[in-house]
């Protein structure tokens, strides 16, 4: 049973945890890209089937599996126990999971070259498909269950990716090296021993996976079906969009993937060069994943993915023109496809997102899980085409799994394999995106089009009123939503929000006395954030950020799991937009809890945004917590930064942009009574109508201790309070 005591946002997951559930995805590619990276090879020249026909397989595997994804989406959320509803899967799922991993690539070698071992192939990765789906689906599915703190979910899919290509690049390192010949003595049984010895590991990591992590949120049953999301991708053009060239990408990629150690062996001339290609491969995928925010800013979504795509279709290029031998070749057209596919897939998931807001926009209804099961089912097509053209290309090439040496014309296949077909299908891609329609404006617009509504239909919820009551239009400033009935008096409602340092917690309460309306914390106060989790808020280092900037930056499987999580924030903000609008009823000031932004178009609320000097900022908090400058700065920037992030992942907002505010207050050059008291004149004078309910006890509002005479003399030593 999920277990939602201790559901706290304000614990951070704790860096044991963290890596537990990392090292649960470090099992998943032991085997998946195992798969990935030798079965085609395996079955060519192992398992005596030929190219054209290990391609056949692998295309129909990789299809069935997209099935199978589908299947275990609507099934794993249907079943509570004591354990929760996910982790039961990873502990009962896994040790099946590994032994048909093992009996993948244990074909006898009686039956190698025989129509048993096409059968035995195609059963056991038919069987290796729906175990991983049914482990790994769920394995995803766990982060939203973990925490409700959006920053932690980051975390947890950086870890997840960090993990995902590391496994890669050491599993090519001890794999790889094997295919050189072939044809030694002993290869089949090494071979097994390695896989044994793989499936043991992944089990044991599963279990510590399941061991060390615990379901605290309690998430909604998914009811995902082949019709529901084919319905959704009918209305969804962006998602038509990026599904299409979702498919043309995956399957570019995996033409080559499929064929990649064919190409370090036979073509740079050493099987073991390809673990050298999968570091670099890797190290550009990182390289890029934390640039990504950077060129959604300056570039757009869709310049930036085609910007990538052109990127990858250069390191394709590289790949077929590179010089037989050359390892410094192979390298760098490895690295700068990292880079391009790193930047393209970090980009698909988030305008996956976007899609799902525009189909809310454009039919009402919002699909995370519809929407992340197509993109999921349509990535393991492109997997699948990518695997069987790849293959099939080298066969038709005359490649001859026995053949000590290729001929010429079989290199010029593998080549065209590696990097010819591959270019030419992510080009087609980039013209596929080149027609993806929303641009940042769009999108942005939509956003606050979907806010506005969400937050309406909570108002007629919770007020009994009517949406022709609550629509209005305010001439001049943009207020077009009424909290109470036309003609009822509106109390005082002013939202807060403060930088860190700036005295919005002192300011926000003595601005609520004044005012004679309840005060509305912050949901985490600093002071909770300092005294709860003050080592996770001040070691907020520059390695947690980056672990959170590169969580799409693995070639992560479960495309699924990613809408589980958008679902989660979702939900917090639904949740979060009633709780503010239930707060506000009878008037109040509002500090933090994105209220700027639910209440962006309320008649009666205003909107103000207390800034000041760095420096001084610092030296308050140094007053207050008893810190040196570089904790105080720590403190600072750290808090800062995680309330932004909420904000954005929770609305898609940023809360430090001015536009969204009546008032910017530079707090670090008047006193906080005379803020208050220019806050208070201006609300006065846009609404000298509404006043506090004298029926509502406020109550006695406390203050932060921080003597209001103090900032009315504005002394040195008090005025750093």
């Amino acid at each position: 049973m999920t277990d939602t005591k201790g559901a706290v946002a304000s614990t951070r997951l704790s860096n044991g945890k963290v890596i537990s559930y990392a090292l649960g995805d470090v099992a998943n590619n032991l085997t998946f890209m195992m798969t990935s990276m030798f079965l085609v090879v395996y079955m060519t020249d192992l398992a005596g089937i030929s190219a054209g026909v290990a391609g056949a397989i692998y295309g129909v595997t990789k299809f069935w599996a997209g099935i199978t994804d589908l299947t275990a989406g609507q099934t794993v959320d249907r079943f509570d126990t004591r354990w929760g509803r996910l982790r039961p899967w990873i502990l009962f799922g896994s040790a099946p999971l590994a032994i048909v991993f093992v009996a993948l690539f244990s074909v006898p070698a009686g039956i190698a070259g025989t129509t048993m071992a096409i059968v035995w192939i195609l059963l056991f990765d038919a069987a290796y498909q729906l175990a991983y789906s049914f482990v790994n689906i769920p394995y995803g599915s766990l982060s939203s269950a973990l925490t409700q703190d959006p920053v932690d979910r980051s975390r947890l899919s950086g870890a997840r990716s960090i993990a995902s290509s590391l496994s890669g690049v050491l599993l090519a390192f001890a794999v790889a090296p094997q295919f050189q010949d072939t044809a030694a003595d002993g290869i089949r049984q090494k071979f097994m021993i390695t896989t044994l010895i793989l499936g043991a590991i992944a089990v044991i990591l599963y279990l510590i996976c399941f061991k060390n992590t615990k379901e605290v949120v309690e998430r909604p049953q998914q009811k995902v079906t082949l019709r529901s999301t084919l319905k959704t991708v009918r209305a969804n053009k962006p998602l038509l969009v990026l599904c299409s060239g979702a498919m043309f990408l995956l399957a570019g990629m995996f033409t080559m993937s499929a064929v990649a150690l064919f190409y370090a062996r036979d073509v740079l001339g050493n099987a073991g060069w390809y673990a050298f290609l999968q570091l670099a491969q890797t190290l550009g995928s990182i390289v890029i994943a934390s640039a990504v925010p950077t060129i959604t800013v300056r570039l757009g979504k869709r310049k930036g993915y085609m910007l990538g795509g052109a990127v990858t279709v250069l390191a394709f290029v590289i790949m077929y023109f590179a010089p037989g031998g050359s390892l410094v070749a192979g390298i760098i057209a490895w690295f700068v496809y990292g880079m391009g596919v790193g930047g393209t897939n970090a980009l698909m998931f988030s305008m996956q997102a976007d899609t799902v807001d525009y189909g809310e926009w454009k039919t009402g209804t919002r699909s995370e899980g519809g929407s992340y099961s197509i993109l999921s089912f349509i990535r393991k097509v492109g997997q699948g085409i990518g695997g069987w053209a790849g293959a099939a290309l080298i066969g038709a090439f005359g490649y001859n799994s026995q053949a000590a040496v290729q001929t010429e014309q079989a290199i010029e296949g593998i080549r065209i394999a590696t990097g010819a077909l591959p270019a030419v299908l992510t080009f087609i891609a980039i013209l596929i995106m080149s027609r993806y329609p929303l641009g940042l404006e769009e999108h942005s617009q939509i956003v606050r089009e979907l806010n506005e509504r969400r937050t309406k239909k909570a108002v007629t919820e919770m007020a009994g009123m009517s949406e022709g009551e609550v629509k209005t239009t305010e001439v001049g400033d943009g207020r077009t939503m009424r909290l109470r009935k036309k003609g009822e008096a509106v109390p005082p409602i002013v939202t807060v929000f403060g930088q860190s340092g700036a005295g919005a917690s002192v300011i926000g309460p003595m601005l609520a006395r004044e005012l004679a309306v309840p005060y509305v914390g912050q949901k985490f106060s600093s002071e909770e954030l300092a005294l709860v989790d003050r080592e996770a808020l001040v070691s907020d280092s520059g390695f947690d950020r980056w672990l959170r900037s590169v969580e799409h930056a693995g070639a992560q499987d479960s495309t699924m799991a990613l809408g589980a999580s958008e679902e989660q924030n979702f939900q917090v903000a639904a949740e979060n937009t009633r709780n503010v609008l239930a707060e506000v009823a009878n008037g109040g000031v509002v500090h933090g809890r994105n209220g700027a932004y639910v209440l962006h178009h309320a008649v009666g609320a205003i909107h103000v945004r207390l800034i000041a000097p760095k420096p001084k900022r610092i030296e308050r908090i140094m007053h207050r917590w008893g810190l040196n400058p570089t904790e105080a700065t720590a403190q600072l920037e750290a808090e800062d930064r995680l309330r932004a992030e909420m904000s954005r992942h929770l609305y898609q907002w940023d809360p430090n942009n001015d536009a969204y505010y009546d008032l910017v207050i530079n707090t670090g050059s008047i006193t906080y009574e005379q803020v208050v008291e220019a806050i208070a004149e201006l609300y006065r004078s846009k609404y000298p109508e509404n006043q506090p309910d004298p029926t509502v006890d406020t109550g006695e509002i406390p203050l932060p201790p921080y003597p209001a005479e103090a900032h009315r003399e504005g002394s040195e030593e008090d005025v750093l309070k």
